[in-house]
């Protein structure tokens, strides 16, 4: 208990430490950002609407696949 009492008034006494990271960080352009996914989801909707001369089976592993992009 007197180690912990002793550890909490040292601990009170330091200085307290401060992060300099997010002062140095450069934010990303929300454009750009919005452009680059308007981008892909046209690229997906063309490819969904070419309907590719598939099997069966490849045709559902095509559709999970684009399922899981939209996730």
């Amino acid at each position: 208990m007197l180690e912990h009492d002793k550890a909490s008034r040292e601990q009170e006494k330091e200085k307290k430490r401060q992060s300099n990271e997010i002062k140095e960080h450069e934010f990303s352009n929300p454009n750009q950002f919005l452009e680059y996914k308007r981008k892909k989801e046209k690229e997906l909707e063309l490819l969904k609407s070419i309907p590719p001369s598939l099997r069966p089976y490849y045709k559902d592993k095509v559709n999970e696949y684009f399922n899981t992009l939209q996730d």
